[in-house]
Formats: structure tokens, sequence, C-alpha cells
């Protein structure tokens, strides 16, 4: 069950990635933000299971409000841009992915798998 849902969310993910790139530069000054950095997938849940997140997906949050989205799966960069919410933030553009900040790192829920993904600099 974990490889079938891990294989799906890469998919997912690749299909996101290559025909939903994001859009427009943001020019803003986020630099006091704690979100600015590189954040890594590092697990994922399905309905009651979790497992390791086995494919490299990077998002990387620029202090001027631009963002890149990446998967090693499919070579691309989509390159967005973002905005702090209330309990998290949003890239903009075509994706339009909200994260939820929970403390101990960002969620992102895809067709209903859970990405966590946990700042690595």
């Amino acid at each position: 069950m974990k490889k079938r849902a891990i294989a799906l969310l890469c998919l997912v993910l690749v299909f996101a990635c290559v025909l939903t790139a994001c859009g427009g530069g943001g020019k803003k000054d986020l630099s006091n933000s704690k979100y600015v950095g590189t954040w890594k997938a590092v697990s994922m849940s399905l309905m009651d299971e979790s497992a390791p997140f086995e494919d490299e997906v990077l998002l990387v949050l620029n202090a001027d409000g631009t963002a890149v989205f990446s998967s090693a799966s499919d070579g691309e960069d989509s390159k967005c841009t973002w905005e702090e919410t209330g309990d998290g933030l949003k890239l903009k553009g075509d994706a339009k992915m909200t994260f939820t900040d929970d403390g101990d790192g960002l969620k992102s829920k895809i067709l209903g798998v859970e990405l966590h993904f946990e700042k690595i600099s």
C-alpha cells in the first residue's frame, strides 16, 4: 500500500509541476519571514498511514517573494510567488498550493495526500 501511495504521489507531483507551472515575479520584502529558505518534503500521509517521502521535492522561498518548487523525478523547476497567511503560506500562480505551519514544519495536501516539509537551510 505504501509503495503504491508513494508512486501515486510522485505521479501527481510530476503532473502538477509540468502542467501547472507557477508564474510571475513577486518583488516583496519577506526577509524577516521565518519561512525564507529551502524546505524539503520528508514524509507523506495518506488516510491513517504515513511513510518517508522518497522523491526529492524542494521548495525554495526567497525574501523577494519568489519561490521555486522542484521535483527530482521530473527535473522541472516551477517558478512561483509566495506570501504569508495567518497559518502558513501560499504559493501563487497556476499551482496555487497552500502550506500550513504545524510547529515542526510545513504541510500541504495534494489530492488527499499530505506532504510534510522540513526546513533544511
